[in-house]
């Protein structure tokens, strides 16, 4: 297995904008990082290598972040865990290095996608400054001595989000604001994701049965064309069916079914606004099959036909 150490990032054409590249004689691609003003970093992995390699990476300052593996699996493990741990494709996570860290990632030769969001404690703070109860779940790690990891599934909103950068139209500093929107996009829907609810009441459902819910809806979108029924869903949970209708609603605020919807309309919303697919495509890839009743729940829902939705974003396309 062959060790490579990543160069240092070099300044491209784009203020705020580097990028590292893969050695070449061990394969190609490597890492855009977008810099933003915000104080959100972002940075976008595509390589693919020649053969199995350990890849040495170093975090210069204390780091908070999220990630999310589109394609492709590796072995990581930071200097600060005692062992290492996978990553695979249709998993995000949020995690928390208080120092300075090394960290070792082993890969295969198969093709690698993956996006960081990373921010420092200075601007995460500013970002919180009035509505701390909502990034509360990041805020406490930021107090905390030991490295944090809590990994999650990526949402079919996420995916959605993911596509679009990775497909980004346009070029120079459109791309940074198009980039940075994105990213605001996937922080919220992280944040979301580690505080459902917002933090802004107390819930009455016990902490074990919320870890339950939360496994639920994992389940409803992991696959929006084909979900597990209500009794399928109640099994895998742990919970009967009442008291799951009961959770559900004190933890989302809506019934399953309800959040089912929800997750295929705007994951249709984003497939749309893509211009890429056809109203009937997205429908179906959302699991849809009767388009008329798609179209009438679409537009009681944004306000807009989904075929008019979809030609105001071909039309708004640099090639439409």
């Amino acid at each position: 297995m062959q060790t490579i150490k990543l160069s240092p990032p070099r300044p491209t054409e784009v203020s705020n904008q580097s990028r590292i590249d893969i050695p070449p004689l061990t394969g190609q691609g490597g890492v855009d990082i977008f810099s933003f003003t915000s104080g959100l970093q972002l940075l976008m992995a595509d390589w693919q290598l020649d053969r199995p390699t350990l890849i040495q990476n170093f975090f210069k300052n204390p780091s908070v972040g999220f990630g999310f593996c589109i394609d492709g699996r590796f072995d990581y493990q930071p200097a600060c865990f005692g062992d290492s741990f996978a990553v695979k494709a249709g998993e995000s996570g949020f995690f928390s290095f208080p120092t300075p860290v090394e960290s070792f990632e082993k890969t295969d030769n198969k093709p690698m996608s993956r996006m960081l969001l990373l921010l420092e404690g200075e601007a995460l703070f500013k970002m919180a400054k009035g509505d701390e109860n909502q990034f509360y779940p990041v805020l406490k790690n930021l107090d905390k001595k030991d490295p944090v990891r809590i990994g999650h599934c990526l949402t079919p909103l996420m995916k959605g989000i993911l596509h679009q950068m990775r497909n980004c139209p346009y070029q120079g500093v459109t791309r940074r604001f198009f980039m940075e929107g994105k990213a605001m996009e996937l922080l919220a829907h992280k944040l979301e994701q580690l505080n459902p609810g917002n933090g802004s009441r107390e819930s009455s459902v016990k902490s074990s049965d919320v870890e339950r819910v939360h496994h639920a809806a994992q389940l409803l979108v992991h696959d929006l064309e084909n979900p597990p029924d209500i009794m399928t869903l109640s099994r895998k949970s742990g919970l009967n069916r009442n008291k799951l209708h009961y959770c559900f609603r004190d933890v989302f605020g809506l019934s399953p079914f309800e959040y089912l919807r929800n997750q295929r309309l705007q994951t249709a919303m984003l497939l749309l606004q893509d211009g890429e697919f056809t109203v009937t495509q997205a429908a179906l890839m959302v699991g849809y099959t009767n388009l008329s009743y798609f179209a009438k729940v679409f537009k009681s829902t944004f306000g807009i036909a989904p075929g008019a939705l979809r030609k105001c974003a071909s039309v708004s396309r640099p090639d439409g």
